[in-house]
């Protein structure tokens, strides 16, 4: 009969425990065969692999994220002068670039995800597709939200004098000449009108895009084998509008123009500021390319370990 330690009173004091009832024996499970503890090992091998992909995968994603937040907290704050030009704009222009196709990448991937919806090439469950493309969709809105802000600190088309007495000429009169500021306005808002055009262009394809998808969808969900899969595609259907709604108001905060222009930075600090760019936007392509690569492993050993589950369960 064992001894337990009970308190009592504030003093420890030691008693007898009943005696447990007699239970059968442990039943030990039967030995695995041979090729079930292969399947057993190639289960947790491709698991650890999906596992650390996973890891690999999420650690990329977010040194993106900061790379694009470094970028979008300095850039919007400065704006060329007549010293710097039109650099600043130019920095403005390469990032609003390296975004579009940011968007670009995540759109192919979300088209690549609902062609696997209806012909799958991958043993993919339907929640890890959907989990997949609920986090292509919220990058996508992101990195156009991303752009429509940076947009907004272009430079403002203002009105100045074109021409300023320069002296006198050889006749006595006065002689002009184009106003600097007049050039450089002229300048920075050609770049301005250009960047908007094709920010229009590019957001209204987009939304074009998404209706033909759904056009599909619903006509994938009206043939569907089954009402959950079905679902799958309503839900799919859902997603796009919402979306849509979100690129509709992002389309109209580009049409009203730039708001938000930043400080005047000289020449000298311009020239700076533009290898400190340079480099955010030559890494971002190195990430993005290992982002996707991993990507592509994690479909592969996913896939597989989905598979090695399904053969595991049966008899």
């Amino acid at each position: 009969m064992a001894l337990v330690l009970v308190w009592h009173s504030g003093q420890t004091l030691f008693a007898q425990a009943p005696a447990a009832p007699d239970s059968p024996p442990p039943v030990k499970a039967p030995a695995l065969t041979p090729a079930q503890a292969i399947l057993k090992a190639r289960l947790a091998g491709q698991a650890q692999r999906a596992s650390l992909l996973g890891s690999e995968i999420h650690n990329a994603d977010l040194r993106i994220e900061a790379r694009f937040d470094d970028l979008l907290t300095t850039l919007p704050v400065v704006s060329d002068s007549k010293d710097s030009h039109t650099k600043v704009t130019r920095m403005k222009e390469e990032t609003i670039a390296s975004l579009q196709q940011a968007v670009t990448y995540y759109q192919q991937k979300r088209a690549w995800l609902e062609e696997q919806m209806v012909r799958p090439t991958f043993n993919l469950t339907q929640t890890q597709k959907q989990m997949i493309s609920n986090d292509f969709e919220e990058r996508i809105e992101k990195r156009v939200k991303q752009i429509v802000d940076l947009f907004q600190t272009f430079p403002k088309h203002e009105e100045f004098e074109r021409y300023k007495a320069a002296g006198i000429n050889s006749f006595g009169g006065v002689s002009y000449e184009d106003s600097e500021d007049y050039r450089q306005n002229l300048r920075l808002s050609s770049h301005t009108s250009t960047m908007r055009s094709k920010l229009i262009k590019d957001i209204q394809a987009s939304i074009n895009q998404l209706h033909q998808e759904n056009l599909t969808l619903a006509d994938m969900a009206s043939k569907a084998a089954n009402p959950e899969l079905g679902e799958v595609y309503g839900d799919e259907q859902r997603k796009n509008e919402q979306l849509r709604d979100v690129l509709k108001e992002d389309l109209e905060a580009i049409k009203a123009g730039p708001t938000v222009p930043g400080r005047p930075v000289s020449g000298h600090e311009a020239q700076a500021l533009d290898k400190v760019i340079k480099h955010s936007v030559d890494s971002l392509q190195g990430e993005f390319t290992l982002l996707f690569s991993r990507y592509a492993d994690w479909l592969t050993a996913a896939s597989a370990l989905n598979t090695l589950r399904a053969a595991a369960g049966r008899p």
